[in-house]
Parts: C-alpha cells; sequence; structure tokens
C-alpha cells in the first residue's frame, strides 16, 4: 500500500529523535502534540493487535479442518 493510501504517518521513531537531537523545543512541542492526538484516534493498539491475532488463530486453526 502506498503511503499516500494510509493517510497521515504517525509522528514517531526518526523525526522525534531528530527534534530531541537538534533541541528544536518547537518540534519537540509540535510531535508530542500529534502524537498525543493519534494515539487518542488510535486507541489501545497493542490490546488491538493481540485480539487480531487470537483471531487469526481462530480462522486459521478452523481452515485446517
Amino acid at each position: 500500500m502506498a503511503q499516500s493510501d494510509r493517510g497521515p504517518v504517525p509522528p514517531y521513531g526518526p523525526p522525534i529523535q531528530e527534534a530531541i537531537a537538534k533541541g528544536d523545543l518547537a518540534k519537540m512541542k509540535q510531535l508530542a502534540a500529534e502524537a498525543e492526538q493519534h494515539l487518542q484516534q488510535a486507541g489501545d493498539v497493542g490490546a488491538a493487535l493481540e485480539y487480531l491475532k487470537i483471531e487469526i488463530a481462530k480462522h486459521e486453526h478452523k481452515s485446517k479442518k
């Protein structure tokens, strides 16, 4: 899937590390606000992923019968 098909990219990893390394307070605050907004919209991704893995396993088990 192309990046433009997914919508905005969460502000993780390199952008955050770069802002910290540069000491760019304005950018750090901007990224923190964007990350907070993303987390509010995404909810508990870790729990959702675990649930998804359980459902995948159930469906794979059913298809083997």
